[in-house]
């Protein structure tokens, strides 16, 4: 097959896989990973419940209960729930942290590699231009829905 009877498909799965930055965790699951931990960080004393959660990352709860149900099964959270106030919560396991942290280390590589190669600038002129693609791709999905 050659490239030019096919651009649009090699730009899109050569160019833009963002899902290659991630080693050991899917991207879309080290996102709510992310956010679990970030809520867990700012409010240590607190509980996160899955509805705080839904609600802080911008998703419908049903979108995060399934996201979630399948970290569950993969063993990198519990998902509980707190009869008192009759919610579910969910928790980082150790697994999880320990996946976070070596993605997190890959990552800090990554980004000062691409510091040290690019520059700051550059970096910055990047991340714009690849903002603006993800804004064009969202609009046309939306488009379609």
């Amino acid at each position: 097959m050659e490239l030019k009877h096919h651009p649009e498909e090699w730009f899109f799965l050569h160019n833009f896989d963002a899902d290659r930055v991630f080693n050991t965790i899917q991207r879309a699951d080290y996102l709510i990973l992310y956010y679990i931990k970030m809520e867990a960080d700012q409010h240590p004393e607190q509980t996160i419940y899955l509805a705080d959660l839904a609600a802080v990352m911008g998703l419908k709860i049903t979108e995060l209960s399934k996201a979630v149900e399948k970290l569950q099964d993969k063993g990198l959270v519990a998902w509980k729930t707190d009869r008192e106030a009759g919610r579910t919560y969910v928790e980082l396991s150790s697994k999880a942290v320990e996946l976070m942290a070596e993605e997190r280390d890959f990552m800090k590589r990554c980004y000062a590699r691409l510091r040290t190669e690019l520059g700051d600038d550059e970096l910055r002129r990047a991340v714009d231009i690849m903002q603006k693609v993800t804004a064009v791709l969202q609009e046309e999905r939306e488009k379609n829905s």
